[in-house]
């Protein structure tokens, strides 16, 4: 996609999205159901690919109403989507859960699939009853389920056939180091099932400690828990860390904040110059994603979880990444996470004493810029302001 994402993403945020949405139900512009109603639920965009929305659609009469997920994307896609023209803009329009790009996802979304599923990985304890959810899904590239079975937990996830090949390959290498779970099965194409890890997430246990509970790890448990990822690490192609990928999360960004674009670009500027003085250590085996949510901890273990992005990268990239989603969590919920600034001021120091301060807050900068597109304005405010606070201090 050449687009404008401009005007893609204006045409998708419009009233007139209600009316394509209902012409790629019905397929005749003469055609008007009755009661129909379309709601924006989520907008996914990437400068330069894409832009995805979602939105929940209700038509019928009272009382007999019914209610459908549809997507929209400027994506090339085919199969079972409806193609229209606005504006001199394509959209392609599909039902959920049928992904044109994801053929996994239907099958995992739905229960008696799922049942059959995790009955013929493991024929002994055949579960009676299972309940599905939806955790998490990035139109065309990924979803996450999670499946409740009688008392044990499973999650499946979906992505593009093919890209399960690579993330077996990680999931299979950690789990013989003892830090993660192994698959279960990989019942269709794209789709890996494997069971709950022990546990809990440190986002978890944050809140408790918010609370007055508990302990937290300290900052060199973090870092022996990246020392133990195997040296076979290093052999699996690298990918592009979040500070690698600047110029695409800085467009992302102004996207959101148009108003905030000089700061933005001066944001970018700096972290640039920091990076290219080269003051970083060598290529070690990383996370890819390292932060609160993907780390579990049982008792005195840690352990990772979604290793998708395991690879040959910098350590600075892995504690960049840990500080600047522990910065943003005040910012999500005060009460739950006020206590977190102690813990960002600890961890900061412990990681500065492994790695170049300089060139760590630099790329604590960058990973913030990231996240600013994924936030509603304020917040995304306040995460441009905390880059630019990190990239000040990078002296």
């Amino acid at each position: 996609m050449t687009g404008d994402l401009a005007a893609e993403t204006a045409l998708l945020t419009s009233p007139e999205a209600a009316d394509l949405l209902q012409l790629a139900l019905t397929g005749d512009p003469e055609v008007v159901l009755p009661g129909f109603t379309a709601r924006l639920d989520d907008l996914h965009y990437r400068p330069g690919s894409e832009v995805t929305a979602i939105y929940t659609v209700s038509f019928g009469e009272p009382g007999r109403s019914r209610t459908e997920h549809l997507l929209a994307t400027t994506a090339e896609v085919d199969g079972g989507v409806a193609t229209l023209t606005s504006e001199g803009i394509s959209l392609r329009v599909w039902r959920h859960p049928a992904d044109p790009r994801l053929p996994g996802l239907a099958p995992a979304c739905d229960p008696a699939t799922v049942l059959e599923w995790l009955t013929a990985a493991d024929p002994r304890q055949p579960p009676a009853a299972l309940h599905l959810e939806l955790l998490t899904y990035r139109p065309l590239r990924r979803a996450v389920l999670q499946a409740t079975a009688d008392d044990r937990q499973f999650f499946l996830k979906v992505m593009r056939p093919g890209y399960d090949d690579r993330l077996a390959i990680r999931q299979q290498l950690l789990a013989q180091a003892d830090l993660t779970v192994p698959i279960l099965t990989r019942p269709a194409p794209g789709v890996l099932v494997s069971q709950r890890i022990q546990g809990h997430s440190l986002a978890h246990s944050l809140l408790v400690w918010n609370r007055g509970h508990g302990t937290l790890p300290a900052p060199a448990d973090l870092v022996a828990l990246l020392d133990r990822l195997p040296a076979a690490v290093l052999e699996l192609p690298r990918r592009p860390s979040w500070s690698e990928n600047l110029d695409f999360h800085a467009a992302t960004a102004r996207q959101q904040l148009p108003d905030a674009t000089d700061r933005i670009d001066r944001l970018a500027g700096r972290v640039r110059q920091v990076l290219d003085a080269g003051r970083h250590g060598p290529l070690v085996p990383t996370h890819g994603d390292f932060y609160e949510a993907n780390v579990f901890v049982d008792g005195a273990t840690l352990r990772f979880i979604d290793v998708d992005s395991v690879g040959p990268g910098l350590r600075e990239d892995d504690l960049a990444c840990c500080l600047a989603h522990l910065a943003v969590l005040p910012g999500l919920d005060r009460h739950s996470y006020g206590r977190v600034p102690e813990v960002l001021d600890a961890w900061q120091y412990g990681f500065e004493l492994q790695v170049d301060a300089t060139d760590l807050r630099a790329r604590t900068a960058g990973v913030l810029l990231s996240l600013v597109s994924g936030a509603d304005p304020g917040q995304a405010l306040r995460r441009l302001e905390i880059a630019e606070h990190y990239a000040a201090s990078a002296r």
